[in-house]
């Protein structure tokens, strides 16, 4: 029987990270992901990159 559900990616992502945030830095991360049409995680992966391209 052949294998069922999503075909895997060539890049998995098997970490995760939690973070507090207080409420308005919340609130304006949802502002922002809302605004642009993104997820959360979208925000984030977006972020550390400009990051990591400014070191």
């Amino acid at each position: 029987m052949a294998k069922m559900g999503r075909p895997k990616k060539d890049e998995t992502k098997n970490n995760f990270i939690g973070i507090r945030l207080s409420d308005e830095c919340h609130a304006r991360l949802m502002q922002y992901a809302s605004e642009h049409k993104l997820t959360i995680t979208q925000v984030v992966q977006r972020a550390l990159e400009l990051l990591f391209q400014s070191s």
